[in-house]
């Protein structure tokens, strides 16, 4: 079964970055460039791996971003960011904000629904 993942803007480090949001991906990942270029910290890899978007061979990954803060409009999550090689400025997150958020996707209009402390937010969507 493929995913189409979904374009929207968040913020790490409080830049704001486009992002994909894929269903298909079971980690969040930062590519090295844009590490080098905010000048996020680190910490050297434990020889994880995983495998990659097409599920051919598996990735070295060459650093890893502990307690990382993103903000996706009002959302905030946070999570262990894994730093690749070989991509070009990109950051991909896994879905797990979007259960816990109990987010609701609308094609028709692009917007993603969700509801936080009593209030409702709308996150605008790309495909």
């Amino acid at each position: 079964m493929l995913t189409q993942p979904l374009k929207v803007y968040i913020r790490i480090a409080r830049i704001p970055l486009p992002t994909l949001i894929d269903t298909g991906v079971s980690v969040y990942v930062i590519s090295e460039d844009l590490v080098k270029k905010f000048k996020l910290r680190i910490e050297a890899n434990d020889g994880t791996k995983v495998a990659s978007l097409g599920g051919k061979s598996k990735i070295k990954i060459i650093s890893l971003i502990f307690n990382t803060l993103i903000a996706i409009q009002n959302l905030c999550i946070t999570g262990l960011l894994y730093v690749m090689d070989g991509i070009e400025s990109v950051v991909i997150l896994k879905t797990n904000w979007i259960d816990y958020y109990q987010a609701g996707i609308r094609r028709s209009d692009n917007v993603m629904e969700v509801q936080v402390n009593d209030e409702k937010a709308k996150i605008g969507l790309q495909y």
